[in-house]
């Protein structure tokens, strides 16, 4: 049976129906679509600033209460290229490299590498490039969109099975042994006969399940659609406020987050108004909406991006207070720590990736921890510098500095070493 994914939160209808369903789906193969109607009644709304023209970044210090800088072991076959998305799973680092590696790799919470996950290839468990990645207690399941199949190993990184679904896709996750769901997102560039954006699959590659009815075929948003909570996930459409909850227990979706961004927000509309890709990009830069990125779910904490102003922003929610707080690049705001973008969460804890690149600037300035006097007039310089007048737009120096062993740490840090870690652990607020 082929039916539009269930938006609802009740669970008397959901005991009646699911049932009757795992009935009927072996016997029947059917095009009938049925429709039910979202509920949003027990969505979080979170409000953004008044004026995201005069947004006020808080202190480094203020939102973590510490770091640790993890360098990242070079795997037999050399170095990783590049960080695409990180999950953490019991106390294992799973990292996913699309273009340089080609491969989903396992570290230690030290960064000592341990193993790598299928290979380049053609044959039964391999890939010609991984393009997402998911993990659980028993599996890593890899998505491969070019050969339009998910494969899963066992966590010795053994191959298993693949499902192939037949369908193309920029994200897809495993949310469950015999349950896998895949966030579309084609772009004009790709002909596509496909009416729904979230397509969910059963373990011998059926499509079960529709949500998200396509209403733009020209834009492709680029991004990672699904984040892993538990043993749920969060899925948002593209260019979309909402963040929807996967539960795949019991079959439902629903909102669980809506980022109101008030006169900001990006009408559902708009990118009906362009013809390209690139014409709606240009608009989009100059029309002074903000556009919800990347998102994770902490037992404490949302933890969010957004693009305004071709700027983006790091905003972490409280979720037991309700307390926003916001960051961008938190230049000179670390005590000369090294900072970076925003890859992934796990328990209380938010992972940025910093490129070593340019590490030699920092090992020049921060040989030894600064003093908070050092920090204010470094700080104040970069004000100056960048004409920053207003409070509500100058940098400010945190309370948080290095020790002595993250100093020593940062020193032997190379410019052709792997990407680095940065695990941020938040602070109750």
């Amino acid at each position: 049976m082929h039916r539009l994914f269930l938006f609802y939160n009740s669970p008397n209808i959901m005991k009646k129906l699911f049932p009757l369903c795992c009935l009927l789906l072996p016997l029947f193969s059917c095009t009938e679509t049925s429709h039910y109607i979202e509920n949003t009644s027990h969505a979080t709304t979170i409000h953004s600033p008044q004026h995201l023209k005069t947004l006020q970044v808080a202190k480094y210090s203020d939102v973590f209460d510490s770091v640790k800088i993890i360098p990242l072991e070079s795997p037999d076959s050399g170095l990783i290229g590049r960080i695409d998305k990180i999950l953490v799973h019991n106390n294992k680092i799973f990292i996913l490299d699309q273009v340089q590696r080609k491969s989903v790799l396992e570290f230690d919470m030290n960064g000592k590498f341990i193993r790598h996950f299928g290979k380049v290839g053609r044959g039964p468990g391999e890939y010609i490039e991984p393009n997402d990645m998911s993990v659980n207690d028993k599996e890593v399941a890899i998505w491969v969109n070019d050969q339009r199949k998910f494969i899963t190993y066992d966590l010795n990184g053994n191959y298993l099975r693949e499902i192939r679904t037949g369908t193309l896709a920029k994200s897809g996750v495993q949310l469950e042994r015999e349950k896998f769901a895949l966030y579309l997102d084609i772009g004009g560039e790709i002909n596509t006969t496909e009416t729904f954006d979230l397509k969910v699959f059963n373990n011998f590659g059926k499509n079960t399940y529709d949500a998200f009815e396509k209403k733009d075929k020209n834009f492709s948003k680029g991004a990672f659609f699904f984040s892993q909570f538990n043993n749920s996930y969060l899925v948002s459409p593209g260019y979309s406020n909402k963040i929807y909850e996967i539960n795949a227990a019991n079959d439902t979706l629903t909102e669980k987050y809506n980022i109101d961004f008030g006169e900001y927000t990006l009408p559902e509309d708009y990118a009906l108004k362009y013809g390209t890709l690139i014409k709606f990009q240009q608009g989009l830069d100059k029309s002074g909406y903000a556009v919800l990125n990347n998102y994770w779910e902490t037992p404490d904490y949302l933890v969010y991006t957004f693009t305004y102003k071709e700027l983006i922003y790091d905003v972490y929610y409280s979720k037991k207070t309700g307390t926003l707080k916001y960051g961008n690049a938190w230049f000179n705001n670390v005590y000369g720590i090294i900072s970076g973008a925003n890859k992934g969460a796990y328990d209380n804890y938010v992972i940025s990736v910093f490129d070593p690149a340019g590490i030699a600037s920092y090992q020049k300035n921060y040989t030894t921890p600064r003093s908070k006097t050092q920090m204010d007039t470094i700080t104040a310089a970069a004000n100056k510098y960048y004409g920053l007048n207003s409070e509500d737009e100058q940098f400010v120096a945190s309370d948080f500095a290095y020790t002595q062993g993250e100093a020593a740490l940062l020193q032997s840090i190379k410019a052709s070493d792997n990407p680095i870690l940065i695990v941020k652990k938040m602070k109750q607020f």
